[in-house]
């Protein structure tokens, strides 16, 4: 990012929504993907705040807001080790809440899982713009269509979705600021996903984004109940495949991107 920066118009933010849904190289060639699995709205903000100055050029940021992290609780609670990573990388802050995370070494799981990949040469997972590349058709289990397997991201609390929101604002006045256009978007979704879902928590997202397009003039991309996509487009309840994320990319580029 830091050295090709000045190319980017289109930054992607959000969690692996976006980071197996969205195709750069599909939407053209200024485009870079800075989400990843499990990324919270914090870190989305955090992101988007250090890599601007590298960007002089953006004029649009696509942000992930829906059922599967406006709910989200802090990383530090879930997934600690991640949070190492964000500040080892991408320079993220180190709280004193955090301090025991201050080593990559604190989590043996996460650092043993970069030992094998790297003996085993298998590299990074995402491609040189940032797309996730191992949710593959052929790697599609259908046994995570099972109503059992099917994940929910529940509401947790108040607190954390009180800050959630904050953050989305956050986002939301940066682009409002400088005349960046935001789309906040909901990723096509398998309807076993919607049905498991709490329709009140679905219906607090739209409110949320609602509020948020009204107030600061961002746009609202829901393809969450989109019809147009089949069991393969679908990597398991609430992520696309490869072959899903293209067919995704081309319909959100043409109706939306290039409407904006």
């Amino acid at each position: 990012m830091w050295e090709n920066g000045h190319r980017v118009h289109t930054l992607i933010l959000g969690n692996s929504h976006a980071y197996y849904g969205l195709v750069p190289s599909v939407i053209g060639d200024s485009v870079f993907n800075l989400s990843n699995v499990s990324q919270r709205i914090e870190h989305d903000y955090f992101l988007l705040k250090r890599y601007a100055r590298a960007c002089p050029k953006l004029r649009r940021v696509v942000l992930v807001a829906d059922n599967s992290c406006l709910f989200d609780t802090p990383m530090e609670n879930d997934e600690p080790a991640r949070v190492t990573y964000y500040q080892l990388y991408m320079g993220y802050p180190a709280h004193s809440c955090l301090s025991r995370y201050a080593f990559e070494l604190s989590s043996m799981t996460y650092f043993w899982q970069k030992v094998k990949r790297h003996l085993h040469h298998e590299g990074l997972n995402c491609d040189s713009l940032g797309l996730g590349c191992d949710y593959s058709v052929a790697k599609r289990n259908p046994n995570d269509f099972l109503d059992e397997n099917i994940r929910e991201h529940r509401f947790v609390d108040w607190n954390s979705t009180h800050r959630n929101r904050c953050y989305l604002d956050s986002v939301a006045e940066w682009c409002q600021q400088r005349n960046v256009r935001l789309f906040l978007l909901q990723t096509p979704v398998h309807a076993a996903y919607t049905r498991k879902a709490d329709a009140r928590q679905l219906q607090l997202v739209k409110e949320m984004t609602d509020s948020c397009c009204r107030i600061y003039g961002a746009v609202s991309a829901d393809y969450s109940c989109d019809s147009r996509f089949m069991d393969n487009d679908f990597f398991d309840s609430d992520h696309l495949t490869d072959q899903g994320a293209v067919k995704f990319t081309r319909f959100f580029t043409k109706e939306m991107l290039d409407l904006h």
